[in-house]
């Protein structure tokens, strides 16, 4: 499934997909994550505290790399598709996303997204990009074996 399938396609009843700006305020993630996960909660209520941890966590690696590298505007998005999210952040900066090995300040963020994520990548767009990861959120739908190559 494509990003623009999964952005397309249809939404449990209610589930507008969430949408929040992020600005350079590195204290608002606690709120975003806050968000997040109650979006979760209301919309998947059997979703599990792993799952929830899970989102959790990659959003705020997704967020904090566009935080960190790009200038505003950037967005988050957070959209459903049956026991499935999709995370997005789009952010200002053209440069794709790339692993930063050896990097002392970081960069292991998307080895970590890579390692949580059941896949994941990033769609350039005029004026920037999309880095975006989608996660089973029921644990019958989880990734059971290793991922295929991206």
């Amino acid at each position: 499934m494509s990003v623009d399938e999964a952005q397309h396609s249809r939404l449990p009843a209610g589930a507008a997909p969430l949408r929040l700006a992020l600005d350079q305020d590195f204290a608002m993630l606690r709120r975003i994550r806050d968000r997040a996960a109650a979006f979760v909660r209301r919309h998947l209520p059997h979703a599990g505290a792993d799952a929830v941890a899970d989102v959790r966590l990659v959003l705020d690696e997704m967020a904090c790399n566009a935080l960190r590298h790009a200038r505003p505007p950037c967005e988050l998005t957070l959209s459903l598709r049956g026991d499935r999210i999709l995370i997005e952040v789009s952010d200002s900066l053209t440069d794709i996303a790339r692993y930063r090995e050896g990097y002392e300040g970081g960069g292991r963020g998307l080895a970590l997204i890579d390692a949580i994520a059941d896949r994941w990548g990033q769609t350039p767009l005029p004026r920037g990009k999309t880095v975006w990861a989608e996660l089973a959120l029921c644990s019958d739908s989880r990734r059971t074996e290793s991922p295929e190559p991206r």
